[in-house]
């Protein structure tokens, strides 16, 4: 019992009488169920740095595209950009996966939430790809998405007003993205879809830029001196390549 409850009950055995009702304390507020998650999905999903970022993101892609773009022939140039925690938010995939006390990916799940098309964009991505598009540009998506599960993501993008020209998912022989580069820059990526030259890359995952792995991490700050330039990083610490960096 509370404290006021006994001491009325007490005051009541000892024949005082009351006429006021004593003041109950009030309800504890319950546990907010975003405490209940990860660290990583509870930012990703909850805090205003995540917002904030991606919005800055965007923000400074964008200008430097309309600095790129002043030079280029309209309709001869692209943007690459990763799809997910990218374009599009899976956060709630992952709480989903957390409350069914999943411990690993479960592909058979991804594929069923892949086929739900229920990944929202993540801000600022649909102002840049609409600027894309406003400056004469094409865009491609070049997700590790696998091949079967590419007619569902273009249905997702489709669903939500998200604007793209090509969304180029993972071959069954080959996750690396370069030849994927290569075809749009080639003119193979899609019928109807001339050679471009990529200008600009967005993704969430260091393997989502030409030629770079987890390695950069050891290499001087020169190595990376396209961040900020042609490359633009998001935030991802649900999951990426970083996983399997020995911890220090």
């Amino acid at each position: 019992m509370r404290r006021a409850t006994l001491l009325a009950l007490a005051l009541t055995s000892l024949g005082c009488a009351t006429t006021a009702r004593a003041p109950q304390p009030a309800p504890q507020a319950a546990v907010p169920a975003a405490a209940a998650l990860p660290d990583a999905l509870h930012w990703t999903r909850n805090s205003a740095e995540h917002r904030a970022v991606f919005l800055q993101t965007y923000t400074l892609a964008t200008r430097r595209l309309e600095e790129l773009a002043g030079g280029l022939a309209p309709g001869t140039w692209a943007v690459s950009l990763d799809g997910d925690e990218t374009v599009i938010d899976n956060s709630l995939f992952e709480r989903e996966q957390l409350a069914k006390g999943a411990t690993k990916f479960d592909a058979q799940a991804w594929t069923a939430w892949v086929e739900r098309k229920e990944a929202m964009p993540l801000p600022g991505a649909v102002a840049f790809l609409k600027r894309v598009h406003e400056l004469s540009g094409k865009i491609a998506i070049v997700t590790n998405r696998s091949q079967a599960e590419c007619p569902p993501t273009e249905e997702n993008f489709r669903r939500h007003a998200i604007p793209y020209d090509v969304i180029l998912c993972r071959p069954p022989d080959n996750g690396e993205k370069e030849p994927r580069y290569r075809a749009v820059e080639q003119g193979t990526a899609a019928p109807g879809l001339p050679p471009l030259e990529i200008v600009l890359w967005v993704g969430d995952n260091i393997q989502d830029f030409p030629n770079l792995d987890q390695s950069l991490r050891l290499q001087p700050d020169e190595a990376s001196k396209e961040f900020g330039t042609r490359y633009f990083i998001l935030p991802n610490p649900m999951y990426g390549s970083w996983e399997r960096n020995p911890p220090n």
